[in-house]
C-alpha cells in the first residue's frame, strides 16, 4: 500500500483482522474534563493571562501529567497541548467575534458560559482522545506497534533520520526536509485514516443499490451520470462510514 503522502511510510497490515478493528462502541473510559487541570491534582492555572500565553500556561499542564484514559491507554499532558496547539487559533478567531480583547484576562471571560480557556480544554482533550483512538486501532490493524506518547516521538525521529540520511546520500525525499511534531502528527492521522478506511471498507456492505442511495444523497443539480461517478461515490461512502465508526469508538 502506498501512502498518500510523500516521504511517508505505509505500514503493512493483515486485512483478516478488519473485523476486531472496526468494532463500533467499545466501551471507552473518556473523561473530558482535565482533573483539576493537572492530571494528578496540582494547582489551578493563573487566571488573569492574556492570549498571548502559551498553551501549557493556559491549560495548567505538563508534558507528563496523565489527562485520562482511553481503552485503557493513556493520554497525556503532551499530546493534550499539541492538539491545543492547533486548536488555539480557532478559539482566539471565535472568541474575539465574540467582542472579547486580547490582553489579561482574556481566557477567563465568558460567552455564553463558556470561557475561552474551557473551549481551549474541551476541544483539545477531544482532539487528543480521537487521535489516541485512531492510533489504537491502528496498532489493532498492524499498523502500529506503540501507541504512546514516547512511540509517536520515536516516529518523528526515525522519520527526519531518515530524511536528514536520504539528504546526505544525495537523494533528498519529497517534501520537507524534516517535520516539527505537529505538522507530522497531521501528516501521520491523515496516513493512518487512509490505511484505516480501507482496513473499515472490509466491513461495510458496499452494494450497488446502497451506492445509488449515496449518489443520490450526494448529486446536485448537473451532477455527472451515476456511472461515471460510481468510484468517487464509493469512496466518500467509505471515508463517511469510517469517521462514524473512530468517534464512536471516541465515545
Amino acid at each position: 500500500m502506498r501512502s498518500a503522502t510523500p516521504g511517508i511510510r505505509r505500514r503493512a497490515f493483515p486485512l483478516g483482522r478488519a473485523a476486531a478493528a472496526a468494532v463500533v462502541g467499545v466501551a471507552v473510559l473518556v473523561a473530558l474534563v482535565v482533573a483539576l487541570t493537572r492530571g494528578g491534582g496540582g494547582t489551578p492555572p493563573p487566571r488573569g493571562l492574556a492570549a498571548s500565553a502559551t498553551v501549557s500556561e493556559v491549560l495548567g499542564l505538563r508534558p507528563g501529567d496523565r489527562v485520562t484514559l482511553v481503552e485503557g491507554e493513556p493520554v497525556v499532558g503532551a499530546e493534550v497541548l499539541r492538539a491545543a496547539e492547533t486548536a488555539r487559533a480557532e478559539v482566539l478567531s471565535e472568541y474575539t467575534r465574540y467582542g472579547l480583547t486580547l490582553g489579561p484576562g482574556f481566557w477567563d471571560r465568558a460567552h455564553a458560559g463558556v470561557t475561552p480557556r474551557r473551549a481551549l480544554r474541551d476541544r483539545a482533550v477531544r482532539a487528543a482522545v480521537l487521535d489516541k483512538v485512531r492510533r489504537v486501532w491502528a496498532r489493532e490493524a498492524g499498523l502500529l506497534a506503540d501507541v504512546s506518547e514516547q512511540g509517536f516521538q520515536r516516529e518523528l525521529a526515525e522519520e527526519n533520520a531518515r530524511r536528514a540520511r536520504a539528504a546526505r546520500e544525495g537523494r533528498p525525499l519529497p517534501g520537507v526536509p524534516s517535520y516539527d511534531e505537529h505538522t507530522y502528527a497531521g501528516v501521520r492521522a491523515a496516513e493512518l485514516d487512509s490505511a484505516l478506511s480501507k482496513v473499515h471498507a472490509a466491513t461495510l456492505e458496499l452494494s450497488e443499490r446502497r451506492l445509488r442511495e449515496q449518489y443520490r444523497l450526494m448529486a446536485g443539480r448537473g451532477a455527472p451520470p451515476f456511472e461515471r461517478v460510481r468510484d468517487n461515490v464509493r469512496q466518500a461512502l467509505v471515508a463517511e462510514e469510517y469517521r462514524k465508526a473512530l468517534r464512536a469508538r471516541a465515545g
